[in-house]
């Protein structure tokens, strides 16, 4: 068995079409033009293919494809490049055909259509190669006239000196004999200084010697080869250039042409291509794909020193979304910028810091010793959080939380090590200290909140929303005076859940603007027929999300459900809470503006718990103020008993109405009496209940 055949029986692979094709090149070796690549070289080719390059099997041997090509294709692409992404293609396991234009040894052009199938070799990955002449005949174009051969010597000289790349002939002993003007216009020299000298004058010897043998074997062996090389101007500066050199033999003698061109500004172009991709344009900082080379690199590190550990940090900024609804994206723009400022002067000299996009960064720290390190570095990190951010005389406050994941401990993939550190970032949002290690628990709740987030899509179509009231009532003389509708899901299994604890889901999964409106229309609907036989002066109370507030149709929604239900615009009272108003604040003033000129109430919910933004009251359309719960609960305590004072005669400076939440004892029902004329609502008067549960004595004085 000779060695063509002998390569062609250990190629194996486990698609059953390729199966197929290997066993009829086995049954006939020599049938069609085949060769063998392996890491971009060929390894071995059958006599066919020997002849169609004019080659000997010594000479093809460890030889590319583009060793047998034109530097660029016809096409404009160059051959190195493009060939190399063909194969890598055909690596990945795609057959892979195109049109290509070799060049025989003997510098025939030959067009030719290759075809890639991937293969395994000794359990590595090879590719075979099948060459087929493109022309209609099916046959190189061996004997194909380019024209050349029929002009005048003197035309082709002139061709070649005002030919734009510069070229130049040189002896066997590498003296320059013949130079064009592009060469003497790109190197800075006249023809004179440069004629009878040593090539070496340009050229800048930076190759290593296996990459100097190969291009003089390759020279000697195939009479041709191409390559990127460095080249030096006569006032000593130093380009990059792409050269061809081919060995021609004429007369008995060697000569050596040698075609170049300046290929700086290309470089340049790759270079700022390069940094585009891998660094983000904002902050400078390392970008995702940057990151995945980076921890990459830490996981072969850590391989290499048993005991060491790495980590990989996941910060997400808290409030920056209010910085960005309030100030603007411009604003938040600076602020993401002096983030990574202070990260990066934060002298963690183990840490290697990107920006994932939006308010996300990472780190990436090598060489740690144990968890505690960790930590503390965790805390650093945390401290660079403490001083506010300045921008325009502004004092922005932001804070941050970070999950962590370790490796090797929790994973030695780097997709995996980001997903985890994710999954503990969420985490870290709901605790305390804001810093979270990730943990077998926190798979298992990522996991739960999928499955709760398939649930809810299907939730309002399986009619599995309902609406429970809750009354709210006049302190003064116990009158019921409006009805606030609570949501409620009753899940798969049977949990009722409450709005508070599946209404952020809601938001995630792009469904609470239907729903929001779902329950403003059924509220309105129910509270009018309340109104017609049990309570003419019934008001609906109904919580409003900052989204639904600043939807663009929200207004025209309200009026929807106002006509359909037949309810008095005075009769609807909507709740917003604090939140509503730090978040696009000058739409938000506009919609409460119309919202109110159409006789709509506005209420300020859970007033006292967030932010209290004092200053935005008095020039918002407000009717009345909803104090947080909070309050009353500590109305047993001198303190708190000042504190609700204190929010009540807030709404009485500004001449609007107050309900106070969470009254669940008439003696907090009596306390809050004797602070002014207002409404409470609470255990006290009632749990929330769904409709059908509600009676005649539910709207009656019995408190």
């Amino acid at each position: 068995m000779d060695h063509w055949s002998h390569l062609l029986s250990k190629l194996s692979s486990d698609r059953p079409s390729l199966s197929q094709k290997l066993q009829a090149w086995q049954q006939q070796p020599n049938a069609l033009p085949l060769a063998i690549i392996r890491g971009y070289h060929f390894i071995g080719a059958n006599p066919l293919t020997l002849a169609y390059f004019q080659t000997q099997t010594d000479n093809f041997v460890d030889a590319t494809p583009y060793d047998f090509s034109p530097r660029i294709q016809s096409s404009g692409r160059n051959s190195i490049e493009y060939a190399q992404q063909m194969m890598r293609h055909a690596l990945e396991g795609s057959v892979t055909e195109f049109n290509w234009l070799h060049l025989s040894q003997q510098g025939t052009e030959l067009p030719t259509r290759i075809s890639l199938f991937p293969f395994e070799l000794d359990g590595s990955p090879v590719i075979v190669a099948l060459f087929e002449p493109s022309n209609r005949r099916s046959r190189s174009r061996e004997s194909a006239n380019n024209g050349f051969d029929t002009l005048p010597k003197a035309l082709l000289s002139i061709t070649l000196e005002d030919s734009a790349e510069a070229a130049y002939i040189t002896d066997a002993e590498h003296t320059i004999i013949a130079v064009n003007k592009a060469m003497c216009r790109i190197c800075g020299y006249s023809a004179d200084q440069l004629l009878h000298k040593n090539a070496e004058v340009i050229d800048l010897r930076r190759h290593t010697p296996a990459e100097e043998l190969e291009h003089n074997n390759a020279l000697d062996e195939r009479g041709n080869w191409q390559g990127e090389v460095w080249k030096q101007r006569s006032d000593g500066t130093e380009f990059p250039a792409w050269k061809s050199c081919r060995k021609i033999i004429a007369d008995e003698r060697v000569y050596y042409v040698t075609i170049f061109s300046d290929i700086s500004t290309k470089k340049k172009l790759e270079a700022k291509l390069t940094e585009q991709a891998m660094f983000d344009t904002l902050t400078g900082l390392p970008n995702r794909h940057h990151l995945k080379l980076l921890l990459n690199q830490a996981l072969l590190e850590i391989e290499e020193t048993p005991g060491k550990m790495g980590a990989l940090m996941f910060l997400d900024l808290n409030g920056f979304k209010n910085i960005n609804d309030c100030f603007g994206h411009a604003t938040g723009d600076k602020v993401l910028q002096l983030v990574s400022a202070r990260l990066e002067a934060s002298c963690i000299e183990k840490a290697d810091i990107a920006r994932l996009g939006g308010d996300e960064f990472t780190l990436v720290l090598r060489d740690c010793s144990d968890h505690q390190e960790v930590e503390d570095i965790s805390r650093q990190i945390m401290s660079l959080f403490e001083a506010p951010f300045e921008i325009d005389d502004q004092k922005l406050y932001l804070g941050t939380s970070i999950g962590i994941a370790l490796f090797p401990q929790h994973s030695t993939e780097a997709n995996k090590l980001l997903s985890l550190a994710d999954t503990a970032m969420y985490s870290a949002k709901q605790s305390p200290e804001h810093v979270l290690f990730y943990n077998n628990s926190m798979h298992e709740e990522a996991e739960l909140k999928l499955t709760i987030l398939s649930e809810l899509r299907h939730a309002h179509n399986l009619k599995q929303f309902s609406l429970a009231y809750q009354v709210i009532v006049n302190l003064e003389c116990d009158s019921v005076i409006g009805a606030e509708a609570l949501l409620r899901w009753q899940k798969p299994d049977g949990e009722i859940l409450n709005a508070t604890d599946f209404v952020p889901l809601l938001e995630e999964a792009g469904l609470l603007i239907t729903i929001g409106q779902w329950v403003l229309k059924q509220a309105c609907l129910q509270v009018a027929q309340w109104r017609s036989q049990h309570a003419p002066e019934l008001k609906a109370c109904v919580n409003v999300s900052p989204m639904q507030l600043e939807h663009p149709d929200f207004v025209q929604q309200v009026t929807d459900a106002l006509s359909y239900s037949k309810l008095p615009a005075n009769a609807l009272v909507l709740e917003i809470t604090e939140l509503a108003l730090l978040r696009q604040p000058e739409r938000v003033r506009k919609t409460l503006t119309t919202l109110k000129s159409k006789g709509i109430s506005i209420a300020i919910d859970d007033f006292g718990a967030g932010l209290s933004s004092l200053s935005k009251l008095g020039s918002l359309p407000i009717d009345s103020l909803k104090i947080d719960a909070g309050f009353a609960r500590r109305l047993s305590e001198p303190q708190g008993k000042e504190l609700c004072q204190a929010m009540i005669k807030l709404a009485q400076a500004l001449d609007i109405s107050f309900v106070v939440e969470g009254i669940e004892t008439k003696q907090q029902k009596e306390i809050l009496k004797k602070m002014g004329k207002g409404f409470g609502q609470g255990y006290f008067f009632g749990h929330p209940k769904e409709a059908a549960r509600f009676t005649p004595d539910n709207f009656s004085t019995n408190y």
